[in-house]
């Protein structure tokens, strides 16, 4: 991911309110509602010269036993490039992204606990001694989910595509459309998960106003999505091009570093 920003257009927000279509209303680790908006918290993340990531990840098992402490405990997400726009003259000087699920609620506690007691303000300095981390808060809703799935599978790959309302398309008519996809398609293509992505805070360079986050299990499953699209499925991403502009896919590697309660 290049870029992570701000869009405070009213139309993202709503756009976050499109009924998610979950199996049997099943719960996400650590009791996240699949129809409830979850907050985000996004870090693009570069090591400082001379760290490692074997540093790196000894500091995140110090924040995990701190967050179980503390009653602050995330679903905790790391992101690394795949198959990216990147060539040799434009590369993401981002080394790893990370993203911090919980209810908003948690974000706050968590910060306001990590900047005001010894104990967070020493962890917090270790991370900034080991990395630079530019954060951001974002929105994310669930369209589609296969939850039993995504709770389990620890190894992903998210193919992200950054969109933008093409003028005279209305929030309404985009969530109406969201959810025609979605129950067009029941079981997914080769997916396990379609989440709609808005930042609400930090930066201001975003490739779109939200992205559209499709999860699959392994590169086999993203492939059977591919040919999908190659045999046909070509029809309805060209049909949903009428009501955005969309920079085209890339796909990143996630793994779950830890869920609530684990």
């Amino acid at each position: 991911m290049k870029r992570i920003v701000l869009s405070s257009l009213a139309g993202a927000l709503a756009l976050l309110a499109s009924n998610a279509m979950a199996d049997d209303h099943a719960m996400f680790t650590g009791g996240m509602d699949p129809q409830a908006p979850m907050n985000v918290q996004t870090q693009l993340c570069t090591l400082n010269p001379g760290k490692t990531m074997a540093q790196y990840n000894r500091l995140n098992q110090k924040y995990i036993a701190w967050s179980k402490k503390n009653g602050v405990e995330t679903t905790y997400v790391r992101s690394l490039p795949f198959i990216t726009h990147g060539n040799p003259n434009d590369r993401s000087k981002t080394e790893f992204v990370e993203f911090l699920v919980s209810d908003h609620a948690t974000s706050g506690k968590s910060w306001d606990l990590w900047l005001s007691t010894p104990e967070g303000q020493k962890l917090n300095e270790e991370w900034q001694s080991i990395a630079q981390c530019d954060v951001k808060m974002a929105t994310v809703n669930t369209q589609w989910a296969n939850v039993d799935a995504l709770n389990k599978d620890d190894t992903r790959f998210a193919m992200w595509n950054w969109c933008t309302r093409k003028e005279g398309v209305s929030v309404d008519s985009l969530m109406a459309k969201h959810a025609s996809i979605a129950k067009d398609y029941p079981e997914g293509v080769g997916n396990i998960g379609w989440f709609t992505y808005v930042p609400m805070i930090g930066g201001a360079n975003a490739p779109g106003s939200f992205a559209n986050i499709t999860v699959f299990p392994d590169v086999a499953s993203l492939m059977e999505h591919k040919q999908w699209l190659a045999e046909g499925g070509w029809k309805v991403r060209y049909d949903y091009y009428n009501y955005v502009d969309c920079v085209g896919d890339y796909v990143m590697i996630e793994e779950i570093m830890h869920r609530p309660g684990e």
